[in-house]
């Protein structure tokens, strides 16, 4: 989609991205956080929400980055260290990326 599109829906995107933040706490509170296992799992599903989202909105690098920036700062504000929150950011940016260069079935 394009830049215009994507800029018109920030604030809907925003609060998309705070809802999947709270989710992801909910289901992986702060004293978790280090059993993989568990986050392995976790990453995986807020992953296909995000990916979900992305896909549904057809948002494009505007709206994709600014979701992804959105879910990382909620994860922060919620006492998240930033180090992690950013990493996880760059995972999930990542993989989004690379899930779109494959080519559909």
């Amino acid at each position: 989609m394009s830049i215009i599109s994507d800029f018109l829906k920030r604030k809907t995107i925003d609060i998309q991205a705070q809802k999947f933040s709270a989710q992801f706490l909910q289901r992986l509170p702060l004293h978790r956080i280090h059993d993989k296992k568990k986050f392995d799992v976790e990453f995986g599903i807020i992953f296909a929400h995000i990916q979900g989202y992305q896909r549904k909105e057809k948002l494009g690098f505007y709206g994709e980055a600014r979701l992804v920036n959105a879910f990382q700062w909620g994860l922060i504000s919620a006492g998240y260290e930033k180090h992690g929150a950013l990493k996880l950011g760059r995972q999930i940016t990542a993989r989004l990326r690379s899930a779109q260069k494959r080519p559909k079935a």
